[in-house]
């Protein structure tokens, strides 16, 4: 019997961020990934390996995702933001004590 092969995990956790917020919001829409890299003209396995944070999409490309899922890019942007502060266990304070917002 074959063993399948481990697969590969993400090791920038902002390339993770991406994945999980392109995943939500293609969830929210109610898209599949085939449906969304269809839209975009990408290939499917493109949107899976950008979700599984394998990959790092282009800003152009990150754009054409959010037009797709109407979502700002900017709203993208803050989304994964506030995900790697959530994974950081929160608020990151300056000297000051002061938590950034």
């Amino acid at each position: 019997m074959q063993r399948r092969q481990r697969q590969i995990q993400p090791t920038d956790f902002k390339a993770k961020a991406v994945g999980v917020v392109v995943r939500e919001l293609r969830e929210q829409a109610g898209h599949s990934q085939e449906r969304l890299s269809n839209e975009c003209g990408f290939d499917r396995t493109y949107i899976s390996r950008v979700e599984r944070g394998i990959i790092n999409p282009t800003v152009s490309r990150l754009w054409k995702i959010a037009e797709v899922l109407k979502t700002p890019l900017s709203q993208l942007a803050k989304r994964m933001e506030r995900w790697i502060v959530s994974q950081e266990g929160g608020a990151k304070k300056p000297s000051g004590g002061k938590a950034l917002h």
